[in-house]
């Protein structure tokens, strides 16, 4: 039995609504239905989008007319906060970290907000100057919004023991926020152990 579209998206909406309110973050219903977007672009999407040169595409994305700009930025923004919200762990572990991919995706929605908000010439489709406000929310808080990715990866798609003892050991090792919030957001109860207790 095939599966509809309205019925994958309504499942995201559910998995994406659930996600927010658990990181406590607040989010306008369009951001959320952003997030559904990106998740069932996704879904359907080459898998070479996912190996591209992120940072060498977005330079040469800043050089093309506003139009063809707009679409490859927004490209990239998805594809970074796409891996690095359900491709968490990949993104930790790469030469370039976490740090470089939330750099990319930060510089490339906030880029979205200001040609989504400078349509007056038709320099952008004409849906996004409804999408500035949310462009400029996942810029400025791309990390958070990736965060409630990681979640409904961690939770539904990889819910996995052995990922979450991983993750748990990460945390342990490097002390990360995000590792934290991750394995909070799991339902983990964290506690730094004492070398120094007996057990």
């Amino acid at each position: 039995m095939e599966t509809s579209d309205s019925t994958v998206r309504c499942v995201l909406s559910e998995l994406v609504h659930g996600a927010v309110a658990r990181s406590a973050l607040r989010a306008s219903a369009l951001t959320e239905s952003y997030l559904v977007g990106v998740l069932l672009d996704f879904l359907r999407s080459d898998p070479q989008r996912l190996g591209l040169l992120l940072g060498a595409e977005w330079l040469k994305a800043t050089a093309l007319p506003p139009l063809l700009r707009y679409r490859r930025v927004r490209e990239i923004a998805d594809t970074t906060l796409f891996l690095s919200g359900v491709f968490a762990d990949y993104v930790d572990s790469s030469a370039t970290g976490s740090d470089y991919y939330r750099s990319i995706g930060t510089r490339a929605y906030l880029d979205l907000g200001a040609l989504a908000q400078n349509r007056g010439c038709s320099e952008s489709p004409p849906s996004a100057d409804i999408f500035a406000d949310t462009y400029n929310d996942l810029g400025r808080r791309f990390q958070q919004f990736a965060l409630v990715l990681s979640t409904i990866a961690d939770r539904e798609l990889f819910p996995a023991q052995r990922r979450v003892l991983a993750l748990y050991q990460r945390w342990l090792e490097r002390g990360s926020e995000r590792h934290r919030r991750r394995l909070l957001s799991l339902g983990v109860t964290l506690e730094i152990p004492d070398p120094l207790r007996p057990n």
